[in-house]
């Protein structure tokens, strides 16, 4: 059987097999947050642009809200990014390297997790890979020039850097002695016209708030503390174990290959796979000095990359063909391990901290909501006392966002729930607030919204990345928000 063949019958099973498991895996934070958004329909979001609201309201108002709702837009997108690769990779260079680069993607660590755990990173993997397909058929066919402008406007309604993909693409032009005549005519920039139009939501949405996710998400390194090269070093340790050691040092080859034949021989394929990868990556290099940069964000800089990379596999001595079946062992290890930590929690030792437990915290917190309804004849509303884990998974799964908010109750900014909450509303009701173990500073901001406070004695509840957390509910009588 064929290696394309084998491809797909691959693609197909994993994504049914992730199917099963995305029912068996209780969402992690992040992903009850970006649920919590889809419950507020917007035009834009504090922290993030709006599409991965969007993909979640789209997969929930098909299966409901269950945590297969949830992930099954963000898993087809995966599929739909993949088959988006083979495309490109067989224009630019052949089916046999379109195949390999597909394969690339599906083992690849990174690529595993943005398929199935629900992030903005699904989505713009998705468009970004659309963009440069677009921009592969627009090369030859003038009207596909449309078409990417939408899919770069797309990607830029997921992640603010998907803006890199124009300076990548005059880069790529600049270096093209064949196709740099298109600098020179109207379509591309037209497409850039169209980007922003499909990307205007989220600027009506930031005039609206005062620019609030723009100032965010430019400032947000701003006075961030920590060592240089704690951070640096946290940056490629990551990077190890998203690509493994044996992908990365492949990459970094691909990489060095695509510099030399595409940039300074003029090869346009390798052009093209390094003009796309090689800026964003550096300039998530370049972040991680100043900040920390999430494990996930790198993920678009691995797409073309791994048009070189399966190039160079294809081309390259016996040592190319060892490396590749080691980066293929460690990936699927990697992959198996990395699922059966969701599903299960084991091994604990390496699992994280945020995966499981939430459903009994939250069922906790609703028989507490109760037996307070109970003694005051009012309905309580809930206050997450993090940063918003508690209150997104308490919402989902007690399937009551709108009566869930985080810290900005008692005078923190909120992130997003500062948006979608109206503290006045809430005034004189009662409230449970739960938290990880006892926070006297955060009960001491509780009592000063509050008339009085009844604090429960901590309980532990199983989560499976420490086995059990401390959790301390307390009863709150009287709720008083800051007036603005």
């Amino acid at each position: 059987m064929s290696a394309r063949r084998w491809l797909w019958i691959t693609v197909a099973a994993l994504t049914i097999a992730r199917f099963w498991l995305a029912g068996r895996c209780e969402l992690l934070p992040e992903e009850a947050y970006y649920w919590t958004y889809a419950q507020h329909p917007a035009l834009g979001y504090f922290d993030h642009p709006p599409m991965v609201a969007w993909t979640v309201k789209a997969g929930t108002l098909l299966l409901g809200d269950t945590e297969r709702g949830v992930r099954l837009v963000n898993m087809l997108l995966w599929v739909g990014s993949c088959l988006l690769l083979w495309l490109t990779a067989r224009h630019w260079f052949d089916e046999r390297v379109a195949t390999w680069s597909a394969w690339i993607f599906v083992v690849l660590p990174i690529f595993v997790g943005v398929g199935f755990i629900v992030t903005p990173d699904g989505p713009l993997v998705f468009f970004w890979m659309l963009t440069l397909y677009a921009l592969t058929r627009a090369l030859q066919q003038p009207r596909y020039w449309f078409l990417a402008g939408v899919a770069f406007g797309a990607a830029l309604l997921s992640k603010y850097y998907a803006v890199i993909l124009a300076p990548s693409l005059v880069w790529f032009l600049l270096l093209s002695p064949k196709y740099r005549f298109w600098l020179k005519r109207w379509q591309p920039w037209a497409a850039v016209v169209l980007a922003l139009l499909v990307f205007s939501p989220v600027i009506i949405w930031n005039s609206q708030h005062q620019w609030a996710s723009f100032a965010f998400q430019t400032t947000r390194t701003v006075g961030q503390k920590g060592s240089t090269l704690a951070k640096v070093g946290t940056f490629w340790a990551m990077q190890l174990a998203v690509v493994t050691p044996v992908g990365l040092v492949a990459l970094a080859a691909a990489t060095a290959r695509g510099i030399r034949r595409g940039w300074f021989g003029h090869e346009d394929a390798w052009n093209f796979a390094t003009s796309f990868s090689l800026p964003v990556f550096a300039l998530f290099v370049a972040a991680s000095v100043k900040t920390g940069v999430h494990v996930n964000w790198t993920a678009p800089a691995f797409l073309s990359l791994s048009m070189a990379a399966a190039a160079a596999f294809l081309e390259g001595r016996a040592w190319w063909r060892a490396g590749a079946w080691a980066l293929a062992v460690m990936a699927v290890v990697a992959t198996v391990l990395g699922h059966v930590i969701l599903a299960t929690g084991k091994p604990a030792r390496i699992a994280y901290n945020h995966t499981g437990g939430w459903r009994t915290l939250a069922t906790r917190v609703g028989e507490a909501r109760r037996e307070l309804a109970a003694q005051t004849g009012q309905d309580p509303f809930v206050i997450g006392a993090d940063k918003y884990n508690i209150a997104a998974e308490a919402g989902f799964y007690l399937h009551l966002p709108g009566q869930c908010v985080n810290l900005f109750a008692v005078g923190e900014r909120g992130l997003g729930y500062r948006y979608w909450t109206d503290l006045q509303l809430l005034e004189g009701r009662p409230a449970v607030a739960a938290m990880f173990g006892r926070q006297e500073k955060t009960l001491e901001e509780l009592r000063a919204h509050f008339e009085r406070l009844d604090v429960k004695p901590s309980q532990p509840v199983g989560m499976f990345g420490t086995k059990q957390q401390e959790v301390t509910l307390a009863y709150c009588y009287g709720y008083r928000p800051a007036r603005p």
